[in-house]
């Protein structure tokens, strides 16, 4: 499940850093998965959640799935991304964001 609402997309277009810290945690209890998130720091320097999603798990594929939907709902904006340096972000951003 992806979700990332039209306002919080047209905000980030139109006011915030093109800057992103993604993460993911792990999910217990009854519902099992992966919460992927990435955030940013709107012009009042608060945290602004743009997109998140739940997944299966986390790997190289999840987060490949993650970014392609950032990046088509972004519209191939470019972006810095800041990341805990996981494999599957170290495969999946350069698969994604292409220079």
């Amino acid at each position: 499940m992806f979700v990332s609402f039209a306002e919080s997309l047209n905000r980030f277009i139109m006011g915030c850093q093109k800057v992103f810290l993604v993460n993911r945690a792990h999910l217990s209890g009854p519902y099992k998965g992966t919460l992927l998130a990435a955030i940013t720091l709107n012009v009042d320097d608060h945290l602004f959640e743009v997109p998140y999603a739940v997944a299966g798990k986390e790997d190289k594929e999840e987060w490949y799935w993650f970014f392609s939907m950032l990046f088509k709902c972004l519209g191939g904006l470019k972006l810095v991304i800041i990341s805990d340096q996981h494999d599957g972000l170290l495969d999946a951003i350069p698969r994604v964001f292409r220079a």
